[in-house]
Formats: C-alpha cells, structure tokens, sequence
C-alpha cells in the first residue's frame, strides 16, 4: 500500500489561523483607535469652548485707595485702616463670580488669604459694594459681574493697632481669578499720609 505524504493541506490551515489572528488584532486596534479619536475629540471641543474664556476673561484694576478711618475707634488713624479696590470686567470677559475670587495679601511680616464674604466682620473675607450694575446681576449672595459692571472690593484690618499699611510701607496683592490669568500689584505707601483720610495706592 502505498503512504501519501502531503502536507499542503497542513500549511493552509496554519496560514488561515494566523489570517484569523491578524484580523481579530486589527479589529480590536480598530476598536481602540475609534475610541481614542472619541475621547480626543471631545477634550479637543471643551478645549475650544474654554480656551477663549480663559484668554479673554480679566479683570480691570481701575483705582486702590487706603482709608484711614476704624469704624472701631474715632478720628484718623497713623496707618491705613482699609483698602478699596475698584474692579470690572474687560471687554470680552465672561460673566465673572467674586465666590471664586481668591486675594492674597503679603507684606514682609505676614500672609494673608481672603475670599469673599457678604457678612461683614468676617475673618479673612473681602466684601464687595456695587457702583454700577445696569442688568442687575450683582448681589450681595450672587456677587456675578458682567461686561461693563463696577465694583468696589474692601477687606479691613481687625485690629487698628495693626493698619494695612504704615508710611513708606509696601504689601503685594495677588488676585486669582476663576479664569484667566492672575494679577499682581505692588502698592507702596507715600513717606507721610498728612490730614488726608484717604491714600491713593494705584495707579
């Protein structure tokens, strides 16, 4: 009897299993890759969505003026009791809430952190007072600014025997912002207050 020995049909078979492996492994880097692009797809878009508000929203410092009177004690004090800032929205700025406003107060003896607070006498809290709202946005719970709205930030000294600032003194106040870039100002104190009650700081 005679032995047939081919292996041809050996060969096609392995051929066909490794066929079917390169195929499954294709399908499952298919897979992937489709949800990779979804994934980048959707950072890609909140990206863009957010991007602009961070570039273009920011805050205007109109004007900082020190007040030397303590609601505490009378008459004018040697050193400045409280600090105004006037703030609003540049153009193009998103709506903006002072919740998420963080302000830092630093001096070369002390740091000090402050967030908003619409109870006044509050620790560690700045308040805000509106000088122009047209759509009404601004409240003492919902301190929310919108374009071409002004309000003034005010944060005091607790102890009147510790001012803010004394005469050639100079403290640095950081705003963070929600969105945007922080900002920063150096606010140095004249040689001599004199009779006036209020100093002004900046610009």
């Amino acid at each position: 009897m005679k032995i047939l020995t081919n292996e041809t049909a050996d060969f096609g078979i392995g051929t066909m299993i490794i066929f079917i492996a390169m195929v499954l492994v294709a399908a499952v880097a298919a897979v992937m890759l489709i949800y990779t692009t979804g994934e980048l797809q959707q950072k890609a878009m909140l990206t863009a969505k957010d991007a602009p508000s961070k570039v273009t929203t920011n805050i205007d410092i109109e004007s900082v003026f020190g007040d030397r009177v303590n609601s505490t004690v009378p008459g004018l004090q040697p050193g400045i009791q409280s600090l105004k800032i006037r703030i609003k929205p540049e153009v193009g700025t998103a709506s903006m809430d002072l919740r998420q406003l963080i302000i830092t107060s630093m001096n070369s003896n002390e740091i000090e952190v402050m967030k908003y607070s619409n109870i006044s006498n509050t620790l560690n809290a700045f308040g805000a007072e509106t000088i122009r709202d047209e759509d009404g946005s601004f409240t003492a719970d919902f301190p929310v600014l919108n374009s071409g709205d002004l309000v003034d930030i005010e944060f005091h000294t607790f102890d009147y025997t510790k001012p803010i600032l004394i005469p050639k003194q100079t403290i640095t106040l950081t705003i963070n912002q929600e969105r945007g870039a922080s900002i920063t100002l150096e606010l140095a104190a004249p040689n001599s207050f004199g009779n006036d009650r209020y100093v002004k700081l900046y610009p």
